[in-house]
């Protein structure tokens, strides 16, 4: 029914049969041609939505039907005993979503395009929308520790840590072999251990 209400709200041309059905003629005289009807889809000839008075009747009869199966489902609702099926199993509580690393790693790369391109999401605009800057930073804050956390760093033991400080984060130069090495020996003994 929305999708109907939505073709007689944004409907261009109309053919005569959805005119009349949804409308009330209000000219003398219609400039008609061949055309594909915004309501029906079918190509006949149509003409200007306005020539049947911008569809209101349908508009008005769709408005009053939805505002009917509104009532009824209140009141069948109110009739019901619905205390336990309604009983909340958490109220704004943080939600566990589990991704593999290429998931995450997407994200990420997700989140500088749209740095790149909505700039009113990025910190020094809060001015326009406080509330989604907000809301954005900390997807961003989340998605980007997930990343480094896992993806990069996989989940570092006290030896991996200790490693980083001695060599750098990935190891370069000389170190770079031992890098891959100690990474790779890391991983097998996570595997060995489950």
């Amino acid at each position: 029914m929305s999708s109907l209400y939505q073709k007689l709200l944004t409907a261009d041309v109309v053919c005569r049969e959805c005119g009349s059905k949804y409308g009330k003629y209000s000219v003398g005289c219609s400039s008609i041609w061949e055309g594909t009807c915004d309501v029906c889809d079918q190509t006949k000839p149509v003409t200007e939505v306005r020539d049947w008075g911008y569809l209101t009747k349908g508009l008005h009869e769709l408005k009053d039907n939805i505002k009917e199966q509104s009532k009824q489902v209140a009141e069948y609702m109110a009739n019901q005993d619905l205390d336990e099926e309604l009983t909340a199993s958490y109220e704004q509580g943080e939600i566990t979503l589990k991704l593999t690393e290429d998931e995450v790693g997407f994200l990420n790369e997700c989140l500088d395009v749209i740095v790149d391109n909505h700039e009113g999401l990025c910190a020094g605009h809060s001015k326009d929308n406080p509330e989604d800057v907000k809301l954005f930073e900390g997807i961003e804050k989340k998605i980007t520790e997930l990343y480094a956390d896992y993806c990069v760093k996989y989940e570092l033991s006290p030896a991996l840590k200790a490693y980083y400080e001695r060599y750098g984060e990935y190891g370069t130069g000389e170190y770079a072999m031992r890098w891959e090495g100690f990474r790779d020996a890391f991983v097998a003994a996570q595997e060995m251990a489950k």
